[in-house]
């Protein structure tokens, strides 16, 4: 990740220079004793998923090519990091090979890259921002499944995003596989289709920094084993040294697996725990070490009393903060990370951003080192903490009694509340006993496909053994004839020696007669030799037909492999679709019944607010209607002024943007020519070196055309000499030999009929395994149609229960409403009764004046009055005789 060509690091340096140094710094660590820092070790505690990393040649010219490639079986990463050094606009392609022979589930997860840029910084910070920005998480972005002997193109989004001249470009895609793939990174020009591309372009050297290769450690683990206590002063956590953060190591699969090291652990996530103890707060800064560092970290803190974190905040260094990088040319510079106390448990997430340099660390300085004025301002702040604490204590108080006439209004909503709750609850459990009968359901059917499965990787095996039986016995007899005819050539050489003595001794008397055997023999040597072409053919014949008969036994376990495994899945979809809306009706049939608790309790506090509101809303209207016609006549002045200058303003504009659009089209129509003729360049190069590529390739094939024509002729030349050597040689075995030839053709055509009855029987046994395979998957769809009908009827219980729910949510709806009817009632039945007492009294007092008024303003004594009110008269005054005040009036009257 460093740069690596002069000019350019001094250029960079050059600018960074005065944007960075010991200004950069948050806390001046040389006051405070830096070098005197207690170290704190991280230990790795865990390290998972396949890295496939792709830095070297970090600087791609004159021409394209592989860049990288590595084998991913499982969860991997591929992380990509490189600057374009040729003159026309390159695209980064990653492309995925199944070479198995079986499909393959490939599920991608995560695609980021970055700004493409020559500020080199830019790009490495911009990466490690979108790292924290968007975690890895378990559900895929998408995915698919990849035929056997077939590539793939991922991260489509990188088509489209070409790195111009000298720019820096940087990527990671994170993803998973069902069984190995061997991934490739390419830059090639924009023209060229990928795929196709990945087939013929040539693999690119590793550069001297060594930076690719397969990895194991894309997610990485540390921990500090050691508690840091606040009360020991300054402490630091040292990271990317290769000591305590040791870097991974692995193979470049392009190089042979020749060994690589991932100096700077870059394209791996990192995790530190910092344990904490002690009761003073404590500052976290960043403090770079091997140069200038600018990325993103995330830091979470978990409180002492807490489970797991609850705090956490992202801090960015370089680029927003006014600077390029920090660290450069000092180990001083530092950045503050936020406050602490101890028994906090931090956690630091983050990735090391490309460009930037390592070791870093992170260090841990008390509250009283990095501010001496904290002693006294602690003891200000506690004086102060002891009379809001006072304060606090007061409002606490007064807010209790308010809090408990609250509870009281709360209690009565809460206990509805809790029996629509209770009725969800209900229904919510239904449906869960549902999902739990569809997950056994799933389970079994699980085990089900397992086993056959295994029955039809058992065929396959049985299949295979089989074929291979009858190729190593087609083997053995070809060998063995090999032999035989070995031996038989022997011996008739030996016949020929013999022959050859004899004719020596008898020549004059033999002459004749060998002109006679000649003409006899090279007869009978050209039928020898049409019988053994014969018996080749046969051979030849015989072997093509067992491998097509062991292909097509293949072919066919294998579709009927993929058509099983088509029906579990579509099985499985759609018993899971069903789960998924089972829960989805539980929940809405929960948040229905919140939702119409909450409707009755805002229904009947909007119908009193609604009571004021009309009083208040009369009071308001005669008011508001004297306003608006004062206003309309105002108003109806500023809309003819307000019209007339829209108006104007709108003829403006639309001449403004008339101007506009005849540049904008001017603009486009050039951009387009320019871009059209920088097309036709780029097709005129592409297709010209398509043109010189071919014509290569037609000139070496040719040339191998008459290199091989040349061969064939030499070889037909020398076997034909060999072969009238031959046929000189055997004339005279090839009579002695007929006779073990006839009976050798005796023998093979009795074990070719023995072995045609094998191969019958063979076939017979492999037809009854089929019939008992497919007897078998029948009975498991059989089993899977009961299974879902279980399944269905789990369902239609569930659905009841929840029907009865809703009857028994309705009942106590009426019962509640009765109720409420009840209590009216009887309320206004006291009303009733309360406004009759009062008419009567209001009578009574009434009848008293008018009595005393009668005796001429003499009231009554108390004897009196207990006379009257004992009277046997008092009966009289009821409220069944009583009037209301309007008849007392008129009859007066």
């Amino acid at each position: 990740m460093l740069f690596k060509k002069t000019y350019k690091l001094a250029t960079m340096l050059a600018v960074m220079g005065a944007l960075t140094g010991h200004a950069a710094s948050d806390i001046d660590l040389n006051s405070i004793g830096y070098f005197s820092f207690t170290p704190l070790p991280a230990e790795l505690q865990a390290q998972k998923d396949t890295l496939l990393l792709s830095d070297s040649p970090e600087y791609v010219g004159p021409v394209g090519g592989v860049l990288s490639a590595g084998s991913i079986n499982g969860k991997g990463r591929i992380y990509f990091y490189h600057v374009n050094e040729m003159a026309e606009p390159h695209k980064i392609a990653i492309i995925l090979e199944n070479t198995g022979n079986e499909p393959n589930g490939i599920a991608v997860f995560r695609e980021l890259k970055s700004i493409a840029t020559s500020d080199y910084f830019a790009a490495g910070r911009d990466l490690s921002r979108k790292e924290l920005e968007q975690p890895l998480t378990d559900k895929p972005l998408y995915s698919f499944v990849m035929p056997p002997k077939s590539r793939q193109l991922v991260f489509t989004d990188l088509e489209h995003s070409p790195i111009p001249k000298d720019a820096l470009f940087t990527g990671i895609v994170d993803l998973q596989t069902s069984a190995p793939v061997f991934a490739r990174v390419m830059m090639i020009p924009m023209n060229l289709n990928s795929i196709e591309s990945s087939y013929w372009v040539n693999n690119l050297p590793i550069d001297h920094v060594r930076l690719r290769g397969t990895f194991t450690g894309a997610e990485r683990e540390m921990a500090v084993t050691k508690e840091y206590n606040t009360t020991l002063g300054g402490a630091y956590v040292e990271l990317g040294n290769d000591r305590e953060d040791r870097f991974v190591e692995g193979v470049d699969e392009l190089d042979n697996k020749a060994y690589v090291k991932d100096a700077g652990n870059y394209g791996i996530s990192y995790t530190v725990k910092i344990p904490t103890s002690g009761e003073d707060p404590f500052r976290l800064y960043f403090n770079p070490l091997g140069g200038g560092y600018s990325g993103s970290f995330t830091v979470k803190a978990q409180r002492r009393w807490q489970k797991a974190p609850s705090e956490s905040m992202t801090y960015h260094i370089g680029g927003d903060d006014g600077l390029m990088a920090l660290g450069h040319n000092t180990v001083l510079d530092s950045r503050y990370m936020g406050n602490y106390y101890g028994g906090d448990t931090l956690t630091i997430d983050f990735m090391p951003a490309g460009a930037s340099n390592l070791p870093v660390r992170f260090l841990l300085i008390p509250e009283a080192l990095a501010n001496p004025q904290y002693a006294r301002v602690l003891a200000t702040n506690e004086a102060g903490q002891r009379a809001l604490e006072a304060e606090a204590q007061k409002e606490a108080a007064e807010a209790a009694k308010k809090v408990a006439i609250e509870e009281k209004y709360v209690a009565a909503k809460t206990q509805k509340e809790e029996q629509a709750h209770q009725l969800a609850e209900a229904a919510k459990l239904a449906a869960e006993k549902a999902a739990a009968a569809h997950k056994a359901a799933q389970d079994r059917q699980a085990e089900l496909d397992k086993r056959d499965a295994e029955e039809q990787v058992k065929l396959k095996a049985k299949a295979d053994a089989a074929a291979e039986r009858a190729r190593a016995k087609a083997e053995a007899d070809r060998q063995l004839a090999e032999q035989k005819a070995k031996a038989d050539a022997q011996k008739a050489e030996a016949a020929r020696i013999a022959a050859e003595q004899k004719a020596k001794d008898d020549a004059a008397k033999a002459e004749a007669a060998r002109i006679a055997a000649e003409q006899k023999a090279k007869a009978d040597a050209q039928k020898a030799e049409a019988a053994r072409i014969a018996a080749e053919q046969v051979a030849r014949e015989k072997a093509e037909r067992e491998q097509a008969a062991r292909e097509a036994a293949e072919q066919k376990a294998r579709e009927y492999a993929a058509k099983l495994e088509a029906q579990r899945l579509e099985a499985q979809r759609k018993a899971e679709e069903e789960r998924i809306l089972a829960e989805q009706r539980a929940e809405a049939a929960r948040i229905e019944a919140e939702r119409k608790a909450a409707e009755q309790a805002a229904k009947n506090e909007a119908e009193r607010q609604e009571a004021a509101r009309k009083a208040e809303a009369a009071r308001q209207e005669a008011a508001r209607r004297a306003e608006e016609k004062r206003k309309a006549t105002e108003a109806k002045a500023e809309a003819d002024r307000i019209a007339a200058e829209a108006k104007r303003t709108e003829e403006a504009r639309k001449a403004e943007e008339a101007r506009q659009e005849a540049l904008r089209k001017a603009e486009m129509a050039r951009q387009e020519a320019a871009r059209k003729a920088e097309e036709e360049r780029l097709a005129a190069i592409a297709k010209a070196q398509e043109e010189a590529r071919k014509a290569e390739e037609r000139r070496i094939a040719e040339e191998a055309k008459r290199a091989e024509e040349a061969r064939k002729a030499e070889e037909a030349r020398r076997a034909e000499e060999a072969r009238k050597a031959e046929v000189a040689r055997i004339a005279e075995a090839e009579r002695i030999a007929e006779a073990a030839r006839q009976a050798e053709e005796a023998r093979i055509r009795e074990e070719n009929r023995a072995a045609e009855a094998a191969r019958k029987a063979e076939r017979e046994r492999i037809a009854k395994e089929q019939a008992e395979a497919a007897r078998k998957a029948e009975e498991a769809r059989q089993l899977a149609e009961k299974r879902y009908r279980e399944y269905e009827i789990a369902q239609e219980q569930a659905k009841e229960a929840r029907r009865r729910a809703d009857i028994q949510r309705e009942a106590q709806k009426k019962a509640a409403q009765r109720a409420e009817e009840i209590r009216l009632a009887a309320q206004r039945q006291i009303i009733a009764k309360r406004n009759a007492e009062i008419a009567r009294q209001k009578l009574a007092e009434e009848r008293e004046a008018a009595r005393i008024a009668a005796q001429g303003g003499k009231r009554r004594s108390f004897a009196e009055l207990d006379d009257v009110n004992t009277s046997a008269n008092q009966d009289e005054d009821t409220t069944q005789n009583a009037v209301s005040i309007d008849q007392l009036t008129r009859k007066q009257q």
